[in-house]
């Protein structure tokens, strides 16, 4: 979250318009380290996901869009010996081993080890207008995995927040890795400071399920499928079915911005159609359309991942316009839906 998050009431509009949300999942190698490798392609590329993160928040900035950018606990650091201060004692027994963080080597610095350590990026998404620091947990953290508990996610999480406000900031929106969310550490979320998760994606495909990397075959082409063929609009979340009876903000998925992919050039038209689809359903109804994705994904095709982007960004101007759309962080939606009297709080009819 921006220092302090100030003008986040300045958003509300009476009736809540539809809104978009863009949320990032910023985690550079360590949401990728059980899969690749360093000496791996994709590895290697990390540095242009840097820049990724570079241009996104000068794209975001100059069309006053805002995000929320859901960062790694490890990723605040610029040196090895800050991470090391924020460590917490108590961390996850994974039954896989590879996916233990813990056991990751760390470089000296940024400078050394820009795969791992990220506080000057940090520093640029917090002081950049409308973007929000959220939190991807502080180690990648997986809330489904054999081995893991709540007592150690409750440290995990404690862990962030020190790191954060170590960086002088406030983290109040969670994303969690490789989307498992655990209903029953809803308490836990809220005791440690947040107020809103990206639940997952409310389709078959995208159900919150353990098992580290996701190989599925089936599921896998599912998601694949339906980037390009799936249902449209997406799914979208109404207003008052953001507040949950914990008093945690769950703003679900709407859909995942698939990266740019040459084999698939063709399709490159249903892949927008789909998603402009989601945006103008939320408009014309008041709905919360949920995009994300993660700065790695544009670590290729830049000039591809950036046209589409701004493409959907001018569909957003355009309803922007004739339907008073809003561009919302995670944080925003949770401000309107909890603010006395608000209009987007469940109604006593509502599921």
């Amino acid at each position: 979250m921006k220092r302090g998050h100030e003008g986040a009431q300045a958003n509300r509009v009476p009736n809540q318009p539809g809104a978009m949300v863009i949320s990032l999942d910023f985690e550079l190698h360590w949401g990728l380290r059980d899969h690749v490798r360093r000496e791996d392609a994709l590895y290697r590329r990390l540095t242009e996901a840097r820049r990724a993160v570079v241009d996104l928040t000068g794209m975001f900035a100059a069309r006053d869009i805002h995000a929320t950018w859901a960062t790694v606990g490890f990723l605040f650091a610029s040196e090895r010996q800050d991470v090391e201060a924020h460590m917490p004692t108590e961390r996850p027994a994974y039954a896989r081993v590879d996916l233990d963080p813990y056991a990751e080597p760390i470089g000296p610095d940024e400078e050394h080890d820009p795969e791992h350590l990220a506080g000057s990026l940090v520093e640029v998404i917090a002081t950049t207008a409308g973007q929000e620091v959220g939190s991807h947990t502080f180690s990648h953290y997986y809330c489904l995995e054999p081995g893991q508990s709540e007592t150690t996610f409750r440290a995990d999480l404690a862990a962030a927040q020190s790191i954060a406000r170590w960086r002088g900031l406030e983290l109040t929106s969670l994303v969690l890795p490789r989307n498992q969310w655990n209903p029953a550490y809803a308490q836990t979320v809220l005791d440690l400071g947040f107020r809103s998760i990206r639940g997952p994606q409310r389709t078959w495909s995208h159900q919150s399920r353990g098992g580290g990397r996701d190989r599925s075959m089936v599921r896998r082409g599912a998601r694949l499928a339906e980037a390009y063929f799936g249902t449209a609009p997406p799914p979208t979340t109404a207003w008052n079915q953001v507040l949950g009876p914990s008093g945690l903000c769950d703003i679900p998925a709407s859909a995942f911005m698939r990266p740019f992919d040459p084999s698939r050039k063709r399709l490159e038209p249903l892949r927008r159609a789909r998603l402009v689809s989601g945006l103008r359903h939320a408009a014309r109804h008041g709905r919360i359309f949920h995009m994300w994705w993660h700065p790695h994904n544009f670590s290729q095709h830049h000039a591809e991942n950036f046209s589409m982007l701004g493409q959907l960004l001018d569909e957003f101007d355009r309803l922007a316009t004739s339907e008073g759309m809003q561009s919302l962080t995670m944080a925003e939606v949770a401000t309107l839906v909890t603010a006395p009297g608000s209009e987007a709080r469940p109604h006593p009819s509502s599921n």
